[in-house]
């Protein structure tokens, strides 16, 4: 109770300071990737009028140097859990405050040149079992990269990008910024990004950046290396609808899975359909994976579903979901071949906000309401329903590492939850979201000696 007492106190704090925003003047939402966003318009003084312009737009040299954009986050989440991976140990109970810091600036020295910088600290303050991976870096470098605009005519454009960088595609599923851990995910990459109207082409060479709990400490993860090509375009024959192909490689030479340790070299090809027609939304994509682990060969693949329809005409705009996902698992430990997927770099909060489970080996059905009860509320409320793709192979986190290894003996049932959370744009930029969550083990965890989960989170998010 102290913790979360601290966590309010904080968190009023906060959004008092940021009190002064919320009269401000129109302005776009911000993004998740904080560099795309675009300030340039605030070169006309008519439209510097708002509490933060004066640090959006910073002349240099009286403009004959470009300018300087300033721009951060300050977050507040606290989480607790009761049998946390379905544990029963003494540390599986536990609720803690953790605290996260974002500052970056954005300097566009002239239209073919640009250096964006951004600077992260993440405090974690009385976890039980001590902070995860992801939970303490003192303070870090979170990304540096410079952009250099090769070339530039009518629509088309091609910039060059080196260095430290988020990287975010399609529907997060295998690259993410992970957003709902405490410390995002960067990558030390050069990229290629092409962009001709509303298509796009990115191709990329990188190594991820692994969080080090010190300060200025953080580095690539030595000997893993991750490359692809990434294409969005719209669909030629259907307006609203769009279509993602993709090619990603992974050389990781400590990949583990239920099936033991060793040298992964893993090829994805994937393509993913999505778009809104009407009051129907819809997301699907599917995805086949090949290449070398250890001494076997790789064949994994993995299909996903996402339909909604809106009932605008309602109390609450009610959006009816059905989600549905498919990932293969191993088919026999004792073989070389692995049948595992890899979800490479996915979302932390992968199916709920508990992130219990990671999209690994599982069988998906996932039936969800979203209201929006008031302006700038929204109520998500789910249920999932989990079973094992594969009896020889086990269950996984969302970082990936086991939770259970695969035993065919076992039910193929892992479980059921029921989740609930609740978002509050209170101005552009405070936003308060709270999450529940209840895993109900099924018959795979009972029989490994797991228990039921419940989770709670409460956050406060300060932007500008």
């Amino acid at each position: 109770m102290r913790r979360l007492e601290l966590f309010i106190a904080e968190a009023f704090a906060w959004a008092a300071m940021a009190a002064g925003v919320w009269a401000e003047a129109e302005r776009p939402v911000f993004k998740s990737l904080r560099y795309d966003e675009d300030y340039s318009f605030l070169k006309d003084p008519a439209e510097r009028s708002g509490f933060w312009d004066g640090v959006k737009y910073l002349p240099v040299a009286d403009e004959h140097a470009g300018f300087l954009s300033f721009g951060g986050e300050l977050r507040e989440r606290f989480e607790s859990y009761e049998n946390e991976f379905f544990r029963t140990a003494p540390d599986a109970d536990n609720a803690y405050l953790m605290q996260r810091y974002l500052l970056h600036a954005d300097y566009h020295v002239s239209d073919r040149f640009r250096i964006f910088g951004q600077l992260q600290s993440s405090l974690e303050d009385g976890r039980p079992g001590g902070p995860r991976a992801t939970d303490r870096d003192t303070a870090d470098l979170h990304q540096l990269f410079a952009d250099v605009v090769i070339f530039t005519r009518d629509e088309r454009s091609l910039t060059m990008r080196v260095g430290r960088q988020e990287m975010s595609y399609g529907s997060e599923r295998l690259i993410s910024v992970r957003e709902g851990t405490n410390s995002r995910r960067a990558f030390d990459a050069i990229r290629l990004l092409y962009r001709q109207g509303e298509s796009s082409v990115d191709l990329f060479f990188s190594s991820p950046v692994e969080v080090d709990p010190g300060a200025f400490d953080d580095q690539h993860i030595r000997d893993l290396w991750f490359w692809g090509a990434y294409a969005t375009m719209p669909f030629p024959s259907l307006s609203g609808i769009k279509l993602d192909l993709y090619y990603l490689g992974v050389d990781n030479p400590r990949a583990r899975f239920s099936q033991g340790s060793g040298r992964e070299e893993r090829h994805t090809l994937g393509a993913r359909f999505f778009g809104t027609r009407g009051r129907w939304d819809f997301n699907h994509e599917a995805l086949y994976q090949f290449g070398r682990f250890a001494e076997g060969d790789i064949t994994a693949w993995s299909v996903a579903t996402d339909h909604g329809y809106t009932l605008s005409h309602l109390w609450g705009r009610p959006r009816l979901g059905l989600k549905a996902a498919i990932a293969s698992g191993d088919r026999d430990r004792a073989s070389r071949d692995l049948q595992t997927l890899n979800p490479l770099f996915p979302r932390g909060n992968y199916f709920t906000e508990a992130s219990l489970l990671g999209p690994q080996n599982f069988i998906d059905l996932h039936p969800c309401l979203r209201l929006q009860p008031a302006r700038n509320w929204t109520v998500d409320l789910g249920s999932d329903f989990y079973w094992r793709e594969s009896r020889e192979d086990g269950i996984y986190t969302p970082g990936g590492g086991v939770i259970y290894e695969g035993n065919p003996s076992f039910s193929r049932f892992v479980g059921t939850d029921l989740s609930l959370a609740v978002t509050w744009q209170a101005t552009r930029h405070v936003q308060v979201a709270a999450a529940y969550t209840h895993f109900f083990a099924g018959s795979f965890i009972r029989e490994n000696g797991g228990e039921d989960v419940d989770f709670g989170m409460i956050s406060v998010s300060v932007k500008f």
